[in-house]
């Protein structure tokens, strides 16, 4: 299945809206977006409060705020259930995978920030992560996750790079002495 579900999520999301914005996502779902003084390292938080899902996000975020805002809003779009029955997600690091919910978010916010026709064009102008996250205005690691997920869905034109599965006995004949 490798999250195809996710990605048909944001898919239908960003089909039926026309915004890969986070911003404009919050008004078009009716997510209320709160600002709060955060002294620890809290990032930002997503729950539903009386029946209003909310956001909170540290009011000095800076570059970070696009990223967590599509974060949290997968959370709503994925995980709003689970926030219903009482819990609430709190980040404190960006792409810190500690258990699946937060890797589903961030597998969606991946999807929402970069579309695949942007990610196949400048994956065809550049060789470089490091330039193609800073052309596409992501994150190295949210680029690599996008380009992960896009393999794991046979998405990838096998012209911009042929991606082999590497055989399960290709450390049998692999001895340490080899290195030296």
């Amino acid at each position: 299945m490798y999250n195809r579900w996710i990605y048909d999520k944001v898919n239908n999301l960003v089909e039926k809206y026309h915004t890969r914005n986070p911003e404009e996502l919050l008004d078009l779902l009716g997510i209320k977006l709160h600002y709060i003084d955060s002294p620890s390292k809290l990032l930002g938080v997503y729950q539903v409060i009386l029946r209003n899902r909310v956001i909170l996000i540290a009011n000095n975020i800076g570059s970070l705020k696009k990223i967590v805002l599509a974060h949290e809003i997968g959370h709503d779009q994925l995980h709003r259930q689970y926030c219903i029955d009482g819990h609430a997600f709190h980040e404190n690091k960006v792409f810190n995978p500690t258990d699946v919910f937060e890797n589903e978010a961030n597998i969606f916010a991946a999807h929402l920030l970069i579309s695949d026709e942007d990610l196949i064009k400048t994956m065809r102008e550049y060789t470089d992560d490091k330039t193609m996250a800073y052309k596409l205005g992501v994150d190295i690691n949210l680029l690599n996750l996008k380009i992960s997920e896009m393999v794991k869905l046979n998405k990838f034109p096998t012209d911009i790079c042929y991606i082999e599965n590497p055989k399960s006995t290709f450390l049998e004949d692999y001895s340490p002495l080899d290195d030296e």
